[in-house]
């Protein structure tokens, strides 16, 4: 099995599905809603903060994925730049700890919107949309580029379509809400709400794993995240406001459902059944990108010998690494089956969600702290991609994650949380490094990296016999 190569098959549009298949999940809409009614319109102007922060962080996902086209993601990036145990900790921390909470949470999501809409069990229809995306993505990336570029662009244009109705002045409702003002709150207390926004737009940087399934990476990689956010930010601003039209904020900031609530105030009926239908679809490719991301990491992470040799195994004819895939799908059911049995509430939900952020943001933190060493280690490097202005988005992408982690850690509970699991991923990693006989902190010379990435790679121009070797030469020059 590990003769197998990942297949390089997909393209731009596949790529920028996966980016913001994830952004726009149950949970993002959620934000959306309760963002705005907790800032009022001014959470526009936070959320365009929020965007250029991600921006900031994007470009430094960019410059590393054409740098490192591995699956392996922001692991493969630390290992040149911090080591083995960092690099681990950046996934886990970031990655998994993400799946098993918000991932069975937009399942939950999307399943209770289906429920309002017609009675049908929201855990039947969790289950069985997950065995679906599990033979989706056990078949492999082409069935499911098709797939996830069809789901998500339907998304996004039903999405910004109601947005437009909502503020076209094509009046459906029997009155509008009262309007409120601009800023309902200080100006200080709206940029504290930084962290909200960002979970608008994180997850951008999942098309990253696909670097050894996308044609050119190099070039598509950035392309998609950077037109993913913008058009995040497009759709999410025409949504958000036009709800403040038709529900008060008091309604938005209380509702667990605020996204649906208010296309239900804005078209009626209609509205209702567009707004489930687009929450169904956000549950389905926030569970496919996840399906189709984390399990490459995992395999990349197991090429490097950092996690057990069963992550890597690809099935014999689809080249998926099936393993990883049903490790991501128990993570999930985690989630489901604890919802199922204890009816988790809103506030349980919300509280793990800012766990997954704040440990999420570490990941962030670390990948940009490897532009800059990587940066300083090696400028003669091959980068097909350089971040514009280096190293400002690399500085203000640093100093917002450390301040939006602030903000979130001031929760109790949100820091014992997060510092549990942060300990247990950090013993893991000591562990099992020590006991396969890995150093914790010694940098793996880049060349290495990269020649590794390539072996296992299938050829990323196609029409050149040699590029493996062109590859390993540019190496050579630094």
């Amino acid at each position: 099995m590990s003769s197998l190569k990942l297949s390089r098959s997909l393209g731009f549009w596949a790529a920028y599905s996966t980016s913001v298949g994830l952004v726009v999940s149950g949970t993002a809409m959620v934000a959306l809603g309760n963002g705005y009614g907790v800032s009022g319109p001014a959470f526009s102007v936070v959320a365009l903060l929020a965007l250029l922060v991600i921006l900031c962080i994007a470009m430094s996902y960019s410059e590393l994925a054409a740098m490192l086209p591995g699956a392996g993601m922001v692991g493969e990036y630390t290992l040149p730049a911090l080591g083995k145990l960092p690099a681990l900790f950046a996934v886990l921390a970031g990655y998994i700890v993400l799946v098993g909470t918000d991932g069975g949470t937009n399942m939950i999501i999307g399943g209770q919107s289906l429920e309002r809409l017609t009675g049908f069990p929201w855990y039947l229809f969790s289950l069985g949309i997950l065995a679906v995306l599990v033979g989706i993505n056990l078949k492999g990336v082409d069935l499911f580029g098709r797939v996830q570029t069809t789901l998500a662009i339907a998304m996004m244009l039903m999405l910004g379509l109601v947005g437009v109705w909502g503020l076209s002045g094509f009046e459906t409702a029997p009155q509008l809400a009262e309007q409120p003002p601009f800023s309902v709150i200080s100006w200080q207390d709206q940029f504290s709400h930084l962290s909200l926004a960002i979970w608008l737009f994180i997850g951008m940087e999942f098309v990253a794993p696909l670097a050894e399934e996308v044609k050119n990476p190099g070039k598509t990689i950035p392309l998609a995240m950077i037109f993913g956010c913008a058009s995040i930010w497009l759709v999410d601003l025409l949504f958000g406001l036009s709800i403040t039209r038709y529900l008060s904020l008091e309604e938005l900031a209380a509702s667990t459902i605020p996204h649906v609530d208010g296309a239900a105030a804005m078209l009626g009926q209609p509205g209702l059944i567009l707004m489930g239908s687009i929450s169904i679809l956000a549950a389905v490719t926030t569970c496919d990108t996840y399906l189709i991301a984390v399990p490459r990491m995992l395999y990349g992470l197991s090429r490097e010998g950092m996690l057990p040799k069963i992550f890597s195994w690809l099935h014999p004819t689809a080249r998926t690494p099936w393993f990883s895939i049903f490790f991501v799908v128990a993570l999930i059911l985690i989630v489901l089956v604890y919802a199922m049995a204890n009816h988790a509430d809103i506030a349980l939900i919300t509280m793990m969600i800012s766990v997954a952020c704040t440990t999420w943001l570490m990941s962030y933190l670390i990948a940009q702290v490897n532009v800059v060493i990587l940066r300083f280690k090696y400028p003669n490097a091959n980068r097909p991609f350089r971040t514009p202005l280096y190293p400002l988005p690399q500085l203000i992408g640093i100093a917002a994650c450390l301040y939006m982690i602030g903000t979130l850690v001031a929760d109790a509970q949100v820091l014992g949380i997060a510092v549990v699991c942060s300990a247990l991923i950090l013993a893991f990693g000591v562990i099992y490094l020590k006991k396969t006989g890995q150093d914790l902190f010694k940098p793996v010379p880049l060349d290495d990296v990269l020649r590794r990435i390539i072996h296992r790679s299938e050829s990323i121009d196609e029409s050149s016999n040699g590029s493996e070797a062109v590859l390993l030469a540019q190496l050579k020059r630094q």
